[in-house]
């Protein structure tokens, strides 16, 4: 099942990459996510390849996922595999610079470990659909903020 979004934000590129790269910052807008660890280290220069593990709280529950960086291509990609028992979500957030605007592509590609977990994430599918937008929105949110709060750059 793939889910696709597309959002255009009033923020420069460089803003927006950090709040999807920064693990404090990913808390503020992504719903649940309690902690991101990185059982082998996390290599900053170059992480595709690195190893992680988020603990997001959903119903009520934590839950862990593990993951993988994928791809990784600052300021304008990131991709991430995480996985669980019922499934595997493949997740690539593409930035494109417009100046003081980001567009912002999100792709996201679940495969279901059984015939079950498949109908259970059909059933689901607009609650999904419903946090993805929420997320969103408050990642545009967030972003516009601190672009607002920025300091200028120095005139030449």
């Amino acid at each position: 099942m793939e889910i696709t979004y597309h959002e255009e934000i009033l923020a420069p590129i460089e803003i927006v990459f950090d709040f999807l790269n920064d693990d404090e910052k990913m808390k503020l807008w992504m719903e649940g996510l309690e902690s991101t660890e990185y059982p082998e280290g996390k290599n900053d220069d170059d992480p595709v390849g690195t190893i992680f593990v988020q603990t997001i709280r959903e119903g009520g529950h934590s839950q862990q996922y593990a993951g993988i960086v994928t791809e990784y291509d600052p300021p304008e990609l990131i991709g991430v595999q995480l996985q669980s028992n019922a499934f595997r979500v493949d997740v690539t957030y593409e930035l494109t610079d417009r100046g003081r605007k980001t567009d912002l592509d999100y792709t996201c590609e679940l495969v279901f470990a059984s015939l079950f977990y498949r109908i259970i994430g059909v059933l689901f599918k607009g609650l999904t659909n419903r946090i993805l937008k929420n997320q969103m929105k408050l990642l545009k949110q967030l972003s516009e903020q601190a672009a607002v709060r920025r300091s200028p750059p120095p005139e030449a």
